[in-house]
Formats: structure tokens, sequence, C-alpha cells
């Protein structure tokens, strides 16, 4: 079974545990326990489990926040909920990724399709494959990754032979504008990791843009009209979670 249809799986389960939750508190099995209390408990768990799998300091830390304020009189820790719990996490996180810096691995498959890591999938005919990271206002190289945490960006990317982007936004806005790209074969992979923020992508309207996101409590939409026959095509794939993902064909 593939990462994403067991992702689904462990998410249906949770909210399966959820209607059985509320059936329970109906009958009066739960006295003194409320069923939104349950059930944000039971969803703050998910993202707890995902976050450890993902290895995602804010989820593991944010997640565990909701779960102690969701149940602060059950613990007696009403005295640090919610400021305390909350800033404690923040400031975790941040110190986290200052000390543990991700670092995204790709998997490239041949004929040009790829699979990250975090998409899972066969593995047959994969090649490793370097990833560039700039820091300042112009992306440009075959293979792109950006990342931002607790902040605002704007990118540009440009240059010749664009092949490969990854992004990655996490309590933080990201715009980026693809308007001075050259593709590399007329085409190009995006790879998207959003959660508890938004990404925007700014595409020229003459290209196809073809999408394949995974949502877990976010969204993602179009915004305008790109050419279905466009000489240029863009695949978008990846996940939002707890956020907002909007492709601009501009």
């Amino acid at each position: 079974m593939g990462r994403r249809k067991l992702k689904k799986v462990f998410w249906g389960l949770l909210f399966l545990l959820g209607a059985l939750a509320l059936l329970l508190g109906q009958l009066g099995y739960l006295e003194g326990l409320g069923f939104w209390s349950v059930f944000f408990s039971i969803v703050l768990f998910g993202i707890l489990i995902e976050g450890m799998l993902t290895v995602s300091f804010g989820e593991i830390l944010f997640s565990l926040a909701g779960l102690i304020i969701v149940n602060d009189e059950l613990l007696h820790l009403e005295a640090i909920t919610p400021w305390t719990v909350l800033g404690v996490a923040l400031l975790g996180t941040i110190g986290l990724n200052i000390i543990f810096p991700k670092r995204k691995k790709w998997k490239i498959h041949k004929g040009s399709h790829w699979n990250n890591v975090w998409h899972g999938g066969k593995d047959s005919g994969a090649i490793g494959c370097h990833v560039e990271e700039d820091n300042g206002e112009i992306l440009s190289g075959e293979d792109i990754h950006y990342e931002v945490s607790f902040g605002g960006a704007i990118k540009y990317i440009s240059g010749q032979g664009i092949s490969r982007v990854f992004l990655e936004c996490s309590f933080g806005n990201l715009e980026v504008y693809f308007n001075d790209a050259v593709l590399k074969d007329n085409r190009a992979d995006v790879a998207v990791d959003c959660s508890f923020g938004s990404i925007e992508l700014y595409v020229p309207s003459g290209w196809k843009v073809i999408t394949n996101i995974d949502n877990s409590f976010g969204g993602a939409e179009e915004s305008g009209y790109g050419d279905p026959d466009g000489e240029n095509v863009l695949y978008v794939k990846g996940d939002v979670s707890f956020g907002h993902m909007v492709i601009h064909h501009v």
C-alpha cells in the first residue's frame, strides 16, 4: 500500500473513531467528557502521528499543545493554557528547526517522471538528484529547493532549463513567480509541502498546468485559466495540510 493511500486509510479510521465517540457519548459512556473534546483530541492525535512519521517538529509540538489545551481540565493544566503552551510550541519548533534543519531527498524516475519520498511509490529506475537552494529573490538552476517557516517570502523562478522545483511552507506565506522561467524540454515538476500556511504560484497563462494535490484540512484552487494545449507543461503535486494553495494563471 502506497504512503498516500495509507494516509487516507489512517485519517478515515480516525474519523470512524470520532463517529464512535459521538455514539458512545449519546449513550452516556463518556460521562464527563464532551464529544468535541474527544473529537478534537482524535484529530490532534492524528496530526501528532503524521508529524512524527514525517519528522515535522511544528506538527508534533503544536498538536501536543492542542491536546493539552483541549484536555487542560482533565490534566489539571489550566494554569498554562492556552498561551504558555502555544508559546512553548512556537519557540520549541523554531529551536528544533534551527538545530535540525530539514533535508529533502528526491527520487527521479526515468523519462523525467519523479516521485518525492513523502509520496511513496515504486523506486524502480530512480536516481539521486542534487537540490539547489538560493535565499535571494531569484531562484535558478535545473533543480530548485526553497522553504519558508514562520514568515513570508516572494521568489522568482528564472533562467534556462528549469526541471524540478520543491517548495515547502509552514506557518508562513510563500509566493513564487514562474514568468521568467524557461522549462527544460518544455516541462517541469513542482512538489509542494504546505502546512499551516499558504503557497501561491503565478504561472504564465499560456502554460498547461496538471495538478495532483493531497489535502488534509486544507485547500487548493486555481485562479484564471491556463492553456490546455500549451507547449509548456507544469506538473504540480504535493500535500496541503491545514493550509491553502492557489495557482494563478497570469
